[in-house]
């Protein structure tokens, strides 16, 4: 180690430094802000800094999903239009359901009325001679035995009839509640069967008219 001596006049503008000073002087900003902040500030700053980082997760999370979830909502959108198919054959089948359903109770309380009150013959008989005009003796007037029975018995006393010159056939082929009514030229059919048929195509439907009673 050196042993040279330094002059005095050479360390003027030494200053003289108090170590006790160094200790209790004064810290950079940064360690006195932390020293200085009380737990509710350290808390809020916490909390501050767990929202930003909530806040950008969630905006990246927002713009992956805009960017790559496409294949996924047409998947969705495919799916979904399956679904709409499916209810509409469903509500389709069904309305021909309740239709069918409404057809064969017709038939029945159809016959059932005719059971019940077989003089309403003699409406579907007025009809078909109203439709038919000009009829002479050659007109036929084919009727169920039953319905042909009640004929000649209203006519008697019924004016629209019993000046009418016609013959009535009776034909157990026909069903009780309709007829049919032939001239030489033309005819009227007035069967419940082509009634049936006529009710029904207007419905869009071909029905068959069958007995479906005993």
């Amino acid at each position: 180690m050196s042993n040279k001596v330094i002059p005095k006049q050479t360390l003027a503008h030494v200053a003289k430094v108090d170590l006790g000073s160094l200790a209790s002087g004064p810290r950079p900003a940064s360690l006195q802000a932390g020293a200085l902040a009380t737990p509710a500030a350290q808390e809020a700053a916490l909390q501050r800094a767990r929202e930003q980082g909530y806040q950008e997760g969630l905006a990246a999370g927002r713009q992956q999903a805009v960017g790559g979830s496409e294949p996924e909502r047409a998947e969705l959108r495919g799916l979904i239009s399956g679904i709409n198919e499916l209810l509409k054959d469903f509500e389709q089948s069904l309305a021909n359901d309740v239709l069918s359903i409404s057809l064969e109770l017709s038939k029945l309380i159809v016959r059932t009325s005719l059971r019940v009150k077989p003089e309403l013959v003699i409406a579907v008989v007025r009809e078909a001679v109203s439709s038919l005009p000009g009829l002479s003796d050659q007109t036929l007037l084919y009727m169920h035995p039953a319905d042909a029975a009640l004929l000649r018995e209203i006519a008697a006393d019924d004016p629209q009839f019993k000046d009418l010159s016609w013959k009535i056939v009776e034909d157990p082929q026909l069903e009780c509640g309709g007829c049919r009514l032939a001239a030489p030229t033309t005819e009227a059919d007035a069967t419940l069967e082509t009634r049936w048929r006529r009710v029904i195509a207007s419905l869009g439907r071909d029905d068959a008219w069958f007995d479906i009673t005993t």
